[in-house]
């Protein structure tokens, strides 16, 4: 028997490498890294579109009312055709000298030309609710005197519903492919030890327009909604 001022040191010895054994094997359980994967069609139910009014001339003041006269036109063009005051939002607005070249005004610089004008710029954001009318807003925006139509984006308003059902889809799908792993490795799937989430942007494509006329046929087709969720799931004997 060993004399107690060994023993007590002996014991902690065993008991120290029995958490030890205990952590390491909790550390190294057996586990399938799995990724799941989802993805959602829909119809764009919105629309963001940048509408401006450019101008140029010689005299900064007759050029600035000149764009404000005309912005002003295109306001009311846009509110008549049935767009609500709070989706109008001016998103921007510039003053700068320019200089003329082939009767054209362009923007100067402190080494490029002298300066022989002013160009105004006034754009305005604007968001439809009502996309089977887009064409014809352009269309009345353009006859009101814009002469700037970009970056046209389709936008789907109910994303965290479409969201929470890819969710379910992606985890499914990763539990999916994880059964037949362990399957293959003569185990059992165990339970779902880690989660993590990549979702892409509901979108589609932008359209640009300059000075666009007549009818406008604009297509908003299908955005698509993809989901990927990592998995780790335990596996049993």
């Amino acid at each position: 028997m060993l004399p107690s001022f060994l023993a007590r040191p002996a014991l902690a010895a065993l008991l120290l490498a029995g958490a030890l054994g205990a952590a390491q094997a909790e550390d190294f359980k057996r586990v399938v890294a799995i990724n799941g994967e989802a993805t959602v069609g829909a119809k764009p139910d919105l629309a963001y579109v940048s509408i401006g009014v450019q101008s140029a001339g010689k005299v900064a003041r007759e050029v600035l009312t000149a764009n404000s006269k005309t912005t002003g036109e295109v306001l009311a063009a846009l509110k008549a055709a049935g767009i609500d005051a709070k989706d109008l939002q001016t998103s921007g607005f510039s003053v700068q000298p320019a200089s003329q070249q082939d009767g054209k005004f362009s923007s100067s610089s402190e080494d490029g030309p002298a300066i022989a004008g002013y160009t105004v710029s006034n754009t305005v954001n604007v968001t439809l609710r009502d996309l089977p009318k887009l064409g014809d807003i352009l269309d009345k925006a353009v006859s009101a005197g814009a002469n700037s139509i970009e970056g046209i984006q389709f936008i789907v308003s109910n994303q965290s519903v479409l969201l929470d059902g890819a969710r379910k889809t992606a985890l499914d799908d990763a539990r999916r492919k994880a059964e037949i792993y362990a399957r293959a490795s003569g185990l059992r799937l165990g339970k779902l030890v880690d989660l993590s989430e990549n979702t892409g942007p509901i979108g589609s494509g932008l359209y640009r327009a300059k000075a666009v006329q007549d009818s406008v046929p604009i297509e908003s087709g299908e955005s698509t909604l993809n989901v990927t969720v990592s998995a780790r799931f335990e596996l049993e004997d």
